[in-house]
């Protein structure tokens, strides 16, 4: 066959949605004499998008001996995946071709400082706002290593400065930077001011998708009650007709409740193999088997009507996606699949992974409120009720009352994790997970050091992880509360049930 004719025929099975079909004619055309860098491009997305990273990126390596930006795109799919190292060495070598390029210049020092090599990350930054002064992407980078490091104020000057400067389209991010320096010097009424300025230059791009966020959350609630302890008991019992796996937990929770936290102690244990919000489960089942359907109850009796063969592929792909996402076999570890909406997603899971275990981190929800609020998440359907402190509450509101449910319906073992208890004496917090997950201690759990750097850490929280463990983040809900009260009355009876003071 020609090329255009492999190419019309790879994307009509594309367009069937036959990926398998799709994936040797792709791979045909790309060993074709007269392969571009956009056909060799068009098989690694494809590649990609069935999960099999490895082969995707030496299709990418090639095409960028055509066309360096594939450089680019292949560090981008690497960071997405927590390689940075591998990440870091594609950056560089769009680098080398490009040196003007102020952008990749700024994203390998942000990628440096995830890995704690601040001072090449500071180098990096400095020449990359040297070299464009109103870039505000590498005024932000530049501060938030330069906060990292302890060096607040300087920090926070920088930003200052660059408000004064430079006004205009994209400071959200220079502000959200700023709110968080000036949280860290005890100016919180300051802190406030700029966060809230952040938030409104985004309120155009993020209130459609707050208003898919209310969608998406009644669906979710809805789905979670139709499943009662008699639905949820009939599924586990499905285990005994499917073929055994390696064991499995769900670290669910809400963001900021310590659930990277927890995964980055857990994972230090040998016999423990930990994901870091892969998003297979969510994006590749839950969307459109729970989220797409016509309704609740359609979405009910589909997954109700799984047989036998349906959960095996499913289990298989889950799997298989899960390892290329951590670049290595699980073989006979336990696996515990980390993700705070899984909280919200829990009722596909169980059907899907009955055997599993379920560890939720638990955190005053006013300090979780507070904390989501302030952190600079890329704002989506799932993300999007950080735009404002009414919705922060309402979907941390959202993940205890589910909680609540899974706890009093669910056959499987689980265990709780207090934030609060974990941070002052964290052998005590962790022996009660590791009982749940009849495994050993192991004292790596505990050596805190070396802990961010087992994996890279996509979280937008990854500076957290790299500290010692600190208690300054307990209560720091009193230094907004009365920008936090007018919101609180969906939170307040769970604060009681969850034993949190009001």
């Amino acid at each position: 066959m020609t090329r255009d004719q492999l190419l019309a025929q790879a994307r009509t099975a594309l367009n069937a949605g036959d990926i398998q079909s799709a994936i040797p004619l792709l791979r045909a055309l790309g060993e074709t004499p007269g392969a571009s860098a956009a056909d060799l491009l068009e098989l690694a997305n494809v590649l990609w998008a069935d999960f099999r990273f490895n082969e995707a990126l030496r299709v990418i390596e090639k095409a960028a001996r055509q066309d360096a930006a594939a450089f680019l795109l292949g560090a981008k799919r690497l960071f997405s995946i927590g390689r940075f190292v591998e990440s870091a060495r594609f950056l560089n070598a769009a680098l080398e071709r490009r040196p003007t390029d102020t952008s990749i210049r700024r994203m390998l020092a942000e990628l440096l400082d995830r890995q704690g090599r601040h001072a090449e990350a500071e180098t990096l930054a400095r020449e990359a706002l040297r070299q464009n002064p109103k870039d505000a992407r590498a005024a932000r980078a530049l501060a938030h290593v330069l906060r990292g490091t302890g060096r607040i104020e300087e920090a926070a000057e920088i930003l200052r400065r660059y408000l004064t400067d430079y006004p205009g389209a994209e400071t959200w991010r220079v502000n959200h930077e700023l709110a968080l320096c000036l949280d860290r010097l005890g100016e919180y009424a300051g802190a406030m001011s700029a966060l809230l300025a952040a938030k409104a230059e985004l309120r155009g791009t993020a209130e459609p998708l707050l208003a898919e966020w209310h969608r998406r959350a009644r669906r979710r609630e809805e789905f979670a009650y139709a499943l009662n302890a008699n639905v949820l008991q009939r599924w586990h019992k499905s285990i005994v007709q499917l073929r055994a796996i390696t064991p499995i937990a769900i670290l669910a929770g809400h963001p900021r409740s310590g659930t990277t936290l927890l995964e980055q102690m857990l994972a230090a244990h040998p016999a423990i193999a930990t994901t870091d919000e892969t998003g297979v489960l969510r994006n590749q089942f839950v969307e459109p088997m729970v989220l797409a359907a016509s309704s609740t109850g359609e979405a009910f009796r589909e997954i109700d009507h799984f047989d036998t063969q349906q959960l095996e592929t499913g289990r298989a792909f889950y799997l298989r996606a899960t390892e290329e996402h951590l670049g290595e076999a699980i073989g006979s570890r336990l696996l515990i699949e980390k993700d705070p909406l899984a909280t919200c997603d829990l009722g596909f899971i169980l059907r899907l992974l009955p055997e599993c275990r379920v560890i939720y981190p638990l955190r005053d929800p006013r300090d979780v409120c507070v904390s989501y609020f302030f952190t600079l998440v890329p704002f989506n359907a799932d993300s999007a009720p950080a735009l404002d402190l009414a919705s922060t509450c309402a979907a941390a509101a959202l993940s205890l009352r589910l909680w609540q449910h899974w706890r009093q319906v669910m056959p499987q073992a689980w265990v709780e994790v207090r934030y609060e208890c974990l941070v002052h004496d964290v052998r005590s917090e962790l022996g009660c997970v590791m009982q749940t997950l009849d495994l050993p201690w192991d004292e790596q759990m505990v050596t805190r050091e070396k802990h961010s750097m087992l994996r890279g850490v996509r979280t937008p929280t990854y500076a957290d992880v790299a500290q010692p463990l600190y208690t300054r983040a307990i209560g720091r809900w009193r230094n907004y509360v009365c920008w936090l009260e007018p919101h609180l009355s969906s939170l307040l009876p769970l604060l009681t049930e969850f034993g949190y003071d009001t």
